[in-house]
């Protein structure tokens, strides 16, 4: 943290972004929306929402999925991007909570450079290997070991900016978790609902 920089920082995430773009573009010729939605390998989640929404409704979290998909593969692009700016945010935001003080611009520096290192490894791998085939699974593990170096370099860099214990950096690192998804995910849920509502008012179930 102390011999970064951010022009490093910003580069390393630029770079981590193209690969990030690239494993977008794979991903998208490997996997269509049809196929998560209506194909063999379904998503279980839309198995679910079947059995506990009904045929309608499911559909239309379906026809909303399927507008969305678009928008979903430009974030997965943009991943490494969102992370470093959102999850930094997200971090001081907790160590603010927490009662610290410190200075946003060391911690965003450390984020950029963690995030610019370990993303990189997830996404070349899911380059590589693909998201289907015999390959798929080495991909998801160098993406789960990515994902908890990452994890540890933040943690890290908690207890070094923020001169908290290592539990305390870890209660942050959870808060900062929960902003970071809970917040969007809630907002794409109350979204969802209100789609779900108005379908039922208007009557309004597209047809499969």
């Amino acid at each position: 943290m102390r011999d970064g920089s951010l022009g490093m920082a910003a580069l390393l995430v630029l770079a981590a972004t193209v690969i990030s773009t690239a494993h977008a573009v794979r991903f998208s010729s490997e996997v269509a929306v049809e196929d998560v939605v209506f194909g063999p390998e379904r998503s279980p989640l839309i198995t679910a929402l079947l059995s506990t929404l009904g045929r309608d409704l499911t559909s239309v979290v379906v026809y909303v999925i399927e507008r969305a998909w678009d928008a979903l593969l430009v974030a997965t692009a943009l991943g490494p991007l969102l992370i470093w700016v959102l999850g930094a945010t997200a971090i001081h935001a907790a160590a603010r909570l927490q009662g610290s003080r410190h200075p946003f611009l060391p911690i965003f520096v450390l984020a950029g450079h963690a995030t610019g290192l370990t993303r990189p490894l997830a996404d070349l791998a899911g380059l590589i290997f693909g998201s289907r085939g015999a390959g798929a699974p080495v991909a998801q593990l160098v993406g789960s070991v990515a994902l908890v170096w990452l994890g540890v370099l933040l943690w890290n860099g908690i207890v070094a900016h923020y001169a908290v214990t290592g539990g305390r950096a870890l209660t942050i690192l959870l808060m900062a978790v929960l902003l970071f998804y809970l917040a969007p995910l809630t907002l794409i849920l109350l979204a969802v609902i209100a789609v779900l509502v108005a379908a039922v008012v208007l009557e309004y179930f597209p047809a499969r």
